[in-house]
């Protein structure tokens, strides 16, 4: 929904979901992993909070917001043992998505994501274990990791390569 169209209620709502959500429940667990001196949490952000895509105003606020709160949570609480980090996944083909996302809608990912797919969840799933893995990422924290087929970092496409 463009910005102007987007009540206050509105953007209160997403941001309740999305950020006071996450704060929330991240808080509750960071508590519990204080008191065992060691974990490791995984945010959900969105490449809406890396790119300015229209019609995202609050969605997008809200998930900048989880980034920002990531970065913090990630300083508070190291001395405790414990790393947070996030994941800003990109166009992920979901049930949800395929009942949104249209033809039209469809066919402007595919036409600005490099890799010119849709994520899997698996591929969502799979950088959210790496995250919380120990032994793979323990000196990771405060990082935002995109699984976005190189959207977030994409300029203007078409041509060929070297063109």
């Amino acid at each position: 929904m463009p910005a102007l169209e987007t009540s206050a209620d509105l953007f209160r709502e997403i941001l309740g979901v999305n950020l006071i959500g996450t704060f929330v429940v991240s808080r509750e667990i960071a508590r519990l992993m204080r008191s065992r001196g060691w974990g490791s949490i995984v945010n959900i952000a969105s490449v809406s909070a890396l790119r300015g895509i229209v019609g995202r105003a609050a969605y997008g606020a809200s998930k900048g917001g989880i980034i920002t709160l990531t970065k913090v949570m990630a300083v508070e609480l190291a001395p405790f043992g414990i790393r947070v980090n996030a994941i800003a996944p990109g166009p992920i083909e979901t049930p949800m998505v395929l009942d949104m996302h249209s033809a039209e809608i469809r066919a402007a990912w595919l036409a600005t994501v490099p890799q010119r797919r849709y994520g899997s969840p698996k591929e969502v799933a799979s950088a959210a274990l790496f995250l919380l893995n120990e032994a793979e990422s323990s000196f990771v924290t405060g990082h935002t990791l995109t699984v976005d087929g190189g959207f977030s970092i994409a300029g203007i496409q078409g041509g060929t390569p070297g063109s």
